[in-house]
């Protein structure tokens, strides 16, 4: 069996998919007890019992002690490492870490405390503080087997394999695990030594039968770098693991990287018949439902994962996703700025709130989280987009959309959004036959969009070329047939042609669309075309 040697593995390694087993939450707290006793006090005998309840899952009677106890003894350092602990289990990241805290301050040469605040970062996802936490516990203790993981998996995650291999040799052979093992074969196949990493890969494989998730992490890494024939030819050798869930969801992901969609839908459709709340196969339903560009169906899978798992911005970013992609502008918006609100620093969350905002209309809104997005990624397309909307019809600014939409088309020449808002700009600017140059570019490279078409039939009515105009705008009315202004214009291209049933035809429509309008909003506005229609931005989460 040969591994693939994609010399991309430094660079575009992903580490989040690949440690669902060493930062869920249940698996790192029982980690964390080891020596507890070790810190008690005189003063601590209160805490009997305690450990045993957390141990078993009794959290709020657990905090409810520790609040006890701590208002008696707020210094304690033992209460406040066990009441971080519960609030690590709890997945309350934000109260463990003042408590934490607290407990290394008491006790700075301590290690439990030390351990409990890196995992909470690390189940968190603040990866850089937990790699300095982890950094400070392992001086205290230079061999513990489970810092020494999880700073093996860290710099594996920063693409860092030589200090990944060299903290998994600092863990005693003696107490070294088969945890280690997908880790380790990821760094050698990093490093470019193959036959090295098929030595790890033998050993996952020789113990399948018994460590269930070794195999699963190992595919989870070719996954996140995206190397699906790694991944299945892994899968197909397990001959040994039973097909657990975990397993399943990896092998319907791996068959959606290989472009097998209907294979991935019914492995899927497997998992979720017995296990209908598992929230990695929902997850996973949205993707492969997404690569489907089935925006109901990814829309609904992540819609039940954000139920049973609310607050998650990975279930968040595909959702809102969805719902972009699916033109399903308000609930976009709310999940957007939701989404915003639980990861406020990720430029992804600020990327969808802009689309979101700009989908529903906020153009203004829109305008500055655009912006903070263009500061770390100057050259984003759909970012450049929104700003030149925003500067035509929002600020006016037609230097301003013109600068836009020439960034676009300095990335790609044949940017059809580029070309759009560059002919409207140069519209509004008098310039009649460039903005007809550019709107044909426009349609050129996306016949689809009904708003370049109509603006450049448009201009050819208002430039005196009829029969152009009419090809433009039947193509428009064709796209967009509820657009009232399309069949009016249409009307005028066809009265000119001296088509006059055409005309009449178009009018009719014109008419029974603005009644229509008149009952749904209580007044009906005559012909306009002031405002530039915003071309539809494709969103890249």
């Amino acid at each position: 069996m040969r591994f693939s040697e994609s010399t991309n593995f430094r660079a575009g390694l992903v580490w989040r998919l690949a440690w669902r087993k060493l930062f869920a939450v249940g698996c790192i707290v029982a980690i964390a007890f080891g020596a507890f006793d070790i810190i008690a006090t005189a003063q601590d005998t209160g805490l009997v019992g305690v450990s045993t309840m957390i141990k078993r899952g009794n959290l709020k009677e657990a905090e409810r002690r520790l609040d006890r106890y701590l208002q008696i003894h707020p210094q304690s350092v033992k209460a406040n490492t066990l009441l971080g602990t519960v609030y690590l289990r709890q997945g309350r990241f934000d109260l463990a870490e003042p408590v934490l805290r607290k407990a290394i301050t008491r006790g700075p040469t301590l290690l439990e405390p030390r351990v409990t605040l890196a995992d909470a970062y690390s189940a968190a996802g603040k990866l850089d503080l937990a790699l300095a936490a982890y950094q400070q516990a392992v001086k205290i203790a230079p061999t513990d087997p489970h810092i020494n993981l999880s700073l093996a998996k860290l710099y594996l995650g920063n693409g860092d394999f030589t200090k990944s291999i060299a903290a998994a040799g600092n863990i005693p052979p003696a107490q070294r695990s088969n945890e280690i093992l997908p880790t380790l074969a990821a760094d050698y196949l990093g490093l470019q030594q193959p036959d090295k990493a098929a030595i790890e890969i033998r050993a996952i494989l020789d113990v399948a039968d018994r460590q269930l998730d070794l195999v699963p992490e190992l595919a989870e890494l070719f996954l996140a770098h995206r190397d699906f024939q790694s991944s299945e030819r892994l899968l197909a050798s397990a001959t040994k693991q039973p097909r657990t869930d975990r397993l399943q969801i990896d092998l319907a992901l791996t068959q959606a990287g290989l472009g097998q969609l209907d294979k991935a839908q019914t492995t899927l459709e497997g998992v979720l018949e017995h296990a209908p709340d598992s929230i990695a196969a929902l997850v996973a339903a949205g993707q492969v439902a997404s690569q489907q560009l089935n925006w109901a169906a990814a829309e609904e899978a992540f819609s039940l994962a954000d139920g049973r798992a609310p607050n998650r911005p990975d279930i968040l970013f595909g959702l809102v996703s969805a719902q972009l992609y699916g033109l399903r502008a308000e609930p976009a918006l709310q999940n957007a700025r939701h989404l915003h609100s639980l990861a406020p620093d990720d430029l992804r969350s600020s990327y969808l709130l802009a689309l979101a905002l700009f989908g529903a209309k906020k153009g203004d809104e829109a305008k500055t989280y655009a912006e903070k997005v263009l500061t770390a990624h100057p050259d984003d397309r759909e970012m450049h987009l929104i700003l030149a909307d925003v500067a035509l019809n929002n600020d006016h600014d037609l230097a301003a959309a013109r600068l836009h939409a020439e960034l676009c088309l300095k990335s790609n020449p044949n940017d059809p959004g580029g070309h759009y808002y560059l002919g409207m700009a140069q519209k509004m600017e008098g310039d009649l036959e460039g903005a007809i140059q550019n709107l044909s570019k426009s349609v050129a490279q996306n016949a689809k969009n009904a708003d370049a078409q109509a603006a450049l039939g448009a201009l050819y009515l208002q430039t005196g070329d009829i029969a152009a105009a009419a090809r433009a705008l039947e193509q428009a009315v064709l796209l967009t047939p509820e657009d009232a202004q399309n069949h009016y214009q249409l009307a005028l291209a066809y009265s000119r042609l001296g088509s006059s049933e055409k005309a009449k035809a178009q009018l009719d429509l014109y008419q029974q669309i603005k009644t229509k309008q008149a009952k749904e909003t209580g007044n009906q506005p005559g012909p306009s075309t002031s405002a530039v229609p915003p071309v539809k931005i494709s969103s890249h989460p």
